[in-house]
């Protein structure tokens, strides 16, 4: 059974820009009461999990724990909101504008998109619960201006989706850091993070939009980000886990979709870029053409779909798709116990449209 718990709307943990300061915001007593009539009910846990996912008490990483003034987060019975200024909201607005070209099939993409991707394959009929992988997280300088280079899981049916993984994006966030996202297509919710309605946050101490520090080195040390998703099959919410201790951060509920209240019909994994129509395209993955070498290429390993049956398996029935030259997509298949499905991306850019 999920275990819930009741909190008030207004009763939020505030963050500043840079995760500095971290207090919670307490109501007085006659806020207290006027608000006791206004109380919604949180699912704080799935109630069901795939084969091959085990509920865990997942703990807090040192990574999360570091972008936090008190090592601590927020109190029990809040969550975490950033405050989110008039900037904020115009660069969030003008970032979802330039990222929200979903509609269209990958070789129907706006001017400037590209991609270097592993997807199940189309037409098959075949439906999912929910995908994960492991993404090597690098930075692929320069990407300046309104371009984004990013790395994604992405689950689809129809026209909504969710995506999670690392990202470079100025417009988004005016520098060029790494950094976690998660980027929600559901009806009129068309959003990165939590500027609009829809992904619901149950940890106190995981920011969406955290600084994802330290990063691989090309031809050195290899860190990573753990992603899955997955559709509780009671609620039909559709959860978010990080890390390899499973953290659960939280969920998209069933409620805001149109075609992910079913299940989804296809995954991507891999690259995505964007540059302005007629100025270089910016680079992605580690920056430079694939070597196939795993400490010179970005890559997703365990590249996992959660099946009909809910049961985690390696990726089959894919293709890869690289829509231009300056990119490429190689599907290695299974590697190793360790990698287990592998795919590799990235390239140079460079491309100027036509």
């Amino acid at each position: 059974m999920a275990v819930r718990v009741t909190i008030l709307l207004l009763f939020v943990c505030w963050f500043s820009k840079l995760y500095i300061g971290i207090g919670a915001y307490k109501l007085s007593k006659e806020d207290d009461f006027e608000l006791q009539e206004h109380v919604t009910t949180i699912e704080m846990r799935p109630s069901s999990y795939p084969e091959g996912r085990t509920c865990k008490n997942s703990s807090t990483t040192n990574r999360s724990k570091s972008l936090w003034a008190d090592g601590e987060g927020c109190p029990v019975g809040t969550v975490p909101i950033k405050k989110t200024t008039e900037e904020d909201l115009i660069n969030a607005k003008l970032a979802s504008k330039i990222y929200d070209k979903q509609y269209k099939p990958l070789t129907q993409q706006e001017p400037g998109t590209h991609y270097a991707i592993l997807h199940t394959n189309y037409g098959t009929g075949k439906k999912f619960n929910g995908g994960g992988m492991e993404t090597a997280t690098y930075n692929p300088r320069p990407v300046t201006g309104s371009q984004y280079s990013s790395s994604q899981l992405k689950i689809i049916n129809g026209r909504d989706s969710m995506e999670v993984g690392w990202t470079v994006n100025p417009t988004l966030y005016k520098d060029d850091r790494v950094r976690l996202f998660i980027y929600t297509n559901a009806g009129t919710s068309r959003c990165f993070n939590t500027h609009c309605p829809g992904f619901v946050i149950v940890r106190t101490d995981v920011p969406i939009d955290q600084i994802l520090d330290p990063i691989s080195q090309r031809g050195k040390i290899l860190y990573g980000q753990t992603v899955l998703i997955y559709r509780d099959s009671p609620s039909g919410n559709w959860w978010l886990e990080l890390d390899p201790e499973q953290t659960k951060v939280g969920f998209w509920p069933k409620h805001i979709f149109t075609g992910l209240t079913d299940l989804a019909t296809s995954i991507e994994w891999g690259g995505k870029v964007y540059g302005p129509h007629l100025a270089p395209s910016p680079p992605m993955g580690t920056g430079f053409k694939l070597e196939v070498n795993l400490f010179k290429d970005a890559f997703c390993r365990r590249i996992v779909t959660v099946n009909e049956t809910y049961q985690i398996i390696d990726a089959t029935e894919k293709s890869t798709y690289a829509d231009i030259e300056q990119y490429q997509a190689i599907d290695v298949g299974f590697y190793n116990p360790t990698y287990r499905h592998l795919m590799l991306y990235g390239g140079p850019g460079g491309y100027i449209g036509k």
